[in-house]
């Protein structure tokens, strides 16, 4: 609906100034970012999705995650991913060294990217 207010100086020839009413108050939504949930040695771990490694991120937050070589060599960081939005694909070292584990949501902490 196109509410048109015209006021005196609006009439001067030439001139056709429109106001239009104030737009209506919308709700805000606070949207929470899903976390990563994961878990090694039976403690779950939420972890605030930042990009770069899941390793490294779980670390800047105080997630107790075991690790030791940060290469995928060891496996110490092998965590099992529960809920993962935007997490990379395992790649070639994960493969390598967690085999058919990828299969059941196994990943290495250090090798895993968070998008």
């Amino acid at each position: 609906m196109n509410n048109r207010v015209f006021t005196v100086g609006s009439l001067i020839s030439g001139r056709l100034i429109v106001k239009h009413p104030a737009p209506e108050r919308t709700e805000r939504k606070i949207i929470k970012a899903e976390g990563i949930i994961v878990e090694q040695n039976g403690k779950r771990m939420e972890i605030y999705p930042v990009k770069g490694k899941l390793l490294d991120a779980a670390l800047s937050q105080g997630k107790p995650i075991q690790y030791k070589c940060r290469k995928g060599t060891c496996g110490q960081c092998t965590i099992k991913v529960v809920n993962a939005p935007g997490l990379s694909y395992p790649n070639e070292q994960e493969k390598k060294k967690l085999k058919n584990e990828i299969t059941n949501g196994y990943r290495l902490a250090c090798q895993a990217e968070i998008l």
